[in-house]
């Protein structure tokens, strides 16, 4: 991601995906295509996951930049049904394998930070008021760079725990 960045939002989105990215180098390749009986594979989901929010995201602010209806949180939902959206990204970016996964997620993650740095530069990254989409329900106004941080490092932190944690019991397992 040669980008270059000067937004401290995009340093912070750099190390939380730096992290993610060292610990599922660390997975065993087989635990990222393997299916379980049941036929879910846990370190797919989370990788498709990601690129699920951040797709949303990415659409979310696309939609804003044209001054477009943004449907939240996404299309087909008209609420914040967690369990259906993560669903749909499971289906959707389960993909072919996690080469294509990351590859996909990696783009994502570039696709965000050649945002942020533009609105950075800007002014516009932590000013309130100036994305209509980023009002939650209640009507208080977040700056894009607080959506964008609770979509990416937030998220990406929480997925590093998950597989630091399943790291951690494959490893007494074996």
């Amino acid at each position: 991601m040669p980008l270059n960045p000067t937004a401290p939002l995009s340093h912070e989105i750099e190390k939380a995906y730096f992290a993610l990215k060292r610990l599922l180098s660390m997975v065993p390749d087989s635990n990222k295509t393997d299916e379980n009986l049941d036929g879910s594979n846990f370190i797919a989901h989370i990788i498709a996951y990601q690129i699920g929010w951040g797709q949303l995201l990415i659409s979310w602010y696309e939609a804003g930049v044209q001054q477009k209806k943004i449907i939240m949180p996404g299309e087909g939902f008209s609420t914040w049904n967690y369990s259906a959206l993560a669903e749909r990204f499971r289906q959707k970016y389960h993909l072919d394998g996690a080469i294509q996964q990351i590859a996909l997620l990696d783009q994502t993650v570039h696709a965000i930070l050649v945002f942020v740095e533009k609105e950075y530069q800007s002014g516009q990254l932590d000013k309130t008021g100036v994305w209509d989409w980023c009002t939650l329900p209640s009507g208080k106004m977040w700056p894009l760079s607080k959506w964008v941080q609770v979509n990416t490092v937030a998220p990406y932190k929480r997925a590093a725990s998950s597989i630091k944690k399943f790291l951690s019991r494959n490893i007494f397992n074996q």
